[in-house]
C-alpha cells in the first residue's frame, strides 16, 4: 500500500474519528512519529493498524483520552499488528529511537507510542 504521508501511512489513518478533520491535514501529523512509525513497521516485518491517532480535545474526552494527551497535538498513535503481541510490538518500538525518547505506552490489545520530548513508560510488568 502506497500512503499520502510516507510509503505505508496516509491521512486518513491518523484522522481524529469523530470526523472532524482534525489529522487529514498533512501537517496535522507529526513527521518525525510517521518516520519513526515507518522504522517500527520495518522491524515488525508486518503492517502496523492505527487504531488511533489525532484526536479533537473533544473526542479524546469522550474516549477517556488523558487530559494532555500526545493524539491532541498530532505526535502519537495507539498501534496493533496482527499476530505481534503488544509486550512484543513495545519491545521493537524501543529499537526505535525517536519512540525510545518518547512515550511507550502497553495495553491489552494495543501499543502507544508517541514522540515527545523525554521517555515516558507505563503498562510494563
Amino acid at each position: 500500500m502506497m500512503g499520502d504521508l510516507s510509503e505505508h501511512f496516509d491521512r486518513e489513518e491518523f484522522a481524529c474519528r469523530c470526523g472532524c478533520g482534525f489529522g487529514l491535514d498533512p501537517y496535522d501529523v507529526d513527521l518525525e512519529l510517521v518516520a519513526a512509525l515507518e522504522m517500527l513497521r520495518e522491524l515488525v516485518g508486518v503492517p502496523i493498524h492505527i487504531n488511533s491517532g489525532c484526536r479533537c480535545k473533544s473526542h479524546n474526552r469522550r474516549v477517556g483520552g488523558a487530559k494532555n494527551s500526545r493524539h491532541m497535538v498530532g505526535d502519537a498513535a495507539d498501534i496493533h499488528c496482527k499476530g505481534v503481541l503488544p509486550f512484543r510490538l513495545a519491545s521493537l518500538a524501543k529499537k526505535v529511537p525517536a519512540f525510545n525518547d518518547g512515550g511507550i505506552g502497553i495495553y491489552e490489545h494495543w501499543v502507544h507510542v508517541d514522540t515527545r520530548d523525554g521517555k515516558a513508560r507505563w503498562g510494563e510488568e
